[in-house]
């Protein structure tokens, strides 16, 4: 349900094509919100049905038709009583990194140190990819327009995650590179 709200948000923006939801998804929600493009769209045609967006169909001579949603005031009510009303709910973890982690115990040292590394690039990339994002984005006064309110928040938490991450891919590296190293000198006694 929380991807009706989600795309009801993006929608109270300015109109938009499924294809530039699933973008925006792309740009702007990557730290705190992922949906397929298939899920988008079956939504998007439930959300038609429920009259809470309505779309118009664009001819195009040299593309594909496409199809521009536009929120409706039943959608914009049902999004405010969401953000005002509804409880939030506590958030979860479900990461399939950390699964991994948990199991560390079944492989050796240098294998987990090399995944944790791994993962570290991958999150050193996301950080310079948001920073660019913001810098190209945002006024240099430091304050976004009320419109990009939301994305600057969330993107700001998006920075802050992927440095944390960082960090603790450093912790975690020398904790097994000290924990490999006791198991060394005690096998050599």
């Amino acid at each position: 349900m929380a991807l009706r709200y989600a795309l009801l948000g993006l929608l109270s923006k300015s109109p938009a094509t499924g294809y530039e939801l699933n973008q925006q998804f792309k740009e702007k929600m990557i730290y705190f919100w992922h949906a397929h493009h298939t899920q988008i769209y079956r939504e998007l045609a439930k959300m038609e049905v429920d009259n809470l967006v309505t779309s118009q169909i664009v001819k195009q001579k040299e593309y594909p038709d496409k199809k521009i949603y536009t929120i409706q005031k039943k959608g914009m009510e049902e999004l405010l009583h969401w953000l005002l009303e509804e409880p939030p709910k506590p958030p979860s973890i479900k990461n399939d990194f950390f699964l991994r982690v948990s199991i560390f115990h079944l492989i050796p040292y240098n294998e987990a140190i090399q995944l944790l590394e791994k993962s570290k690039i991958t999150y050193q990339n996301i950080l310079e990819g948001t920073q660019m994002w913001r810098e190209e984005r945002f006024t240099n006064d430091g304050l976004p327009s009320k419109e990009q309110l939301g994305e600057y928040l969330t993107s700001a938490f998006g920075v802050r995650f992927a440095k944390n991450w960082i960090e603790w891919c450093d912790w975690a590296i020398d904790v097994l590179r000290r924990m490999k190293e006791k198991e060394e000198r005690a096998s050599t006694e």
